[in-house]
């Protein structure tokens, strides 16, 4: 990408403010939402149905909310640019047993997916500025930990059987034991990953933390963990090892703390 040339043009975005945002994320969404003004792009608060009748050059910006899922699968069907953000891969602030952030944490962003969905060829300088341990792969494990996604998750992603049918899948290939792990819960990570032959999740960030500490993952194909991990719940007992290098490149190349949010790397760097 030459110099100065952007990959989202910011004029052309819509950013979706929905409503029942805690203070200092809605402190967030306003700020990012009068740089892109400033910039000549659009905001829209709390009616997720306006975003369906934006001018078709004219890309939304979305996160986990329920209320945008009909809209999503539109755009996926019939091809429309969009752009989903959330929490970061690492160095986030909330919902981590990797070392946190800082100045709000790390936020990734994606054009046409919720997770990123291709490793990029891009320097490791970004993956090594979040000072992120990476632990060896380890093999020989027993146990199988489940990450349960939230209602919310589950119904934003039209998965509100995912458990019941995960748990029924291993049961068909596996007589390990099976570990389950709520999101909510006040356990490390690390604990339920020790001696774990591997973890399995919908596409948690928790398979992305545990790939970063060693542990294999099986995940639905969104998840940015499926590129180094595996899909089919058939594999469970072969799960995959691959080098991580250039993966984690990709991962850092795809999350931007609040500063480059609003100073226009967000808009240069975005895939």
């Amino acid at each position: 990408m030459g110099e100065g040339q952007l990959a989202v043009d910011p004029a052309k975005v819509c950013l979706f403010i929905p409503a029942g945002l805690k203070r200092f994320k809605l402190d967030l969404f306003e700020r990012i939402g009068r740089h892109i003004q400033k910039a000549g792009g659009f905001v829209i608060a709390h009616d997720a149905a306006l975003l369906g009748k934006l001018p078709a050059d004219i890309i939304p910006i979305i996160g986990c909310q329920p209320e945008s899922t009909p809209l999503i699968a539109e755009w996926r069907r019939t091809g429309r640019q969009w752009i989903y953000w959330d929490r970061g891969y690492n160095r986030r602030v909330f919902a981590t047993w990797l070392p946190r952030g800082s100045d709000g944490g790390m936020y990734r962003w994606h054009r046409n997916g919720f997770q990123l969905q291709q490793i990029r060829d891009v320097p490791d300088d970004r993956w090594r500025a979040t000072s992120t341990d990476v632990l060896p792969w380890r093999k020989n494990g027993r146990h199988i930990v489940i990450a349960a996604p939230t209602r919310t998750y589950c119904r934003f992603h039209r998965c509100e059987s995912w458990i019941a049918d995960t748990i029924d899948a291993l049961a068909r290939v596996t007589d390990r034991q099976l570990v389950i792990r709520d999101k909510e819960t006040k356990r490390p990570l690390q604990s339920d990953l020790d001696g774990a032959h591997c973890l399995v999740t919908h596409a948690s960030i928790a398979a992305v933390e545990s790939v970063i500490l060693g542990c294999p993952v099986f995940v639905h194909p969104d998840s940015a963990a499926a590129l180094v991990g595996r899909t089919d719940f058939a594999q469970i007992e072969k799960p995959a090892y691959p080098d991580r290098q250039q993966w984690l490149n990709s991962l850092a190349y795809s999350q931007f703390n609040e500063t480059e949010l609003i100073d226009g790397t967000l808009w240069k760097l975005i895939a």
